[in-house]
């Protein structure tokens, strides 16, 4: 008797453990689920913004996505609603590089031209392997007023970096005295060029442009001792 109920409470015992242990297992499941689904709209999104890059935002139609990702439209929609919202999702994806770079360069040591020029030569690099996705910042007026605004709220986060990076140059001496503003306005005008002409079977590479681009930085805005020393 005494070994049936040990059997009993050891079988009641095995029951529970299982029963506890299935919540975990459903929930791993959702997450994989749910990281597959991510990861299949990651693919929507870079598809899109290689070919809005390419070709412009209205010449391309999602059956086009959607037969570059050998889907049929109604599996598409499954993780977009509307072009508007893929265009939307493809300037953010452009935004998140950027801010990759940016997390990047904040945590390094150095001056602040010495930031700004890491951050100009990683952010070119960038530009020039994802031409798709930078390409997208030509579409800013075919976005959505709503999404419009919200992006407009990224671009200036981003500003706000960059002035900061140009102010601290001034004040540790390596930025001659200038308007934070403008100076930002001007490198990032330029740069944000560079994926409407920018060959990548050309004469340059990527990694040659970001180096024309930081010697054109230090020769406009470093103070004359940081340009003195470059030269010395």
């Amino acid at each position: 008797m005494r070994s049936a109920a040990k059997s009993v409470r050891k079988n009641a015992g095995g029951k529970a453990a299982a029963s506890r242990a299935k919540p975990q297992a459903w929930s791993a499941t959702i997450v994989d689920r749910a990281e597959e689904a991510r990861r299949k709209r990651q693919a929507v999104i870079a598809e899109a913004a290689r070919a809005f890059g390419h070709r412009g935002f209205h010449n391309v139609s999602l059956d086009e996505v959607a037969i570059a990702l050998n889907v049929s439209k109604p599996t598409l929609y499954n993780y977009i609603k509307s072009k508007h919202e893929l265009l939307y999702e493809c300037y953010n994806l452009a935004l998140d590089f950027g801010d990759e770079v940016i997390r990047e360069v904040m945590a390094l040591e150095g001056t602040g031209l010495e930031k700004l020029s890491i951050f100009i030569t990683r952010y070119i690099k960038m530009l020039t392997e994802q031409l798709g996705p930078a390409a997208v910042f030509y579409e800013f007026y075919s976005m959505l007023p709503s999404d419009r605004e919200k992006i407009q709220k990224r671009r200036r986060g981003f500003d706000k970096i960059f002035r900061q990076l140009v102010s601290e140059g001034i004040a540790d001496g390596s930025v001659a005295p200038c308007d934070p503003k403008l100076a930002v306005f001007w490198f990032m005008g330029s740069i944000s060029g560079i994926p409407r002409w920018f060959d990548p079977n050309g004469e340059l590479s990527g990694e040659e442009i970001a180096n024309a681009f930081v010697a054109f930085l230090k020769n406009g805005i470093a103070a004359p001792a940081t340009k003195a020393a470059k030269h010395g």
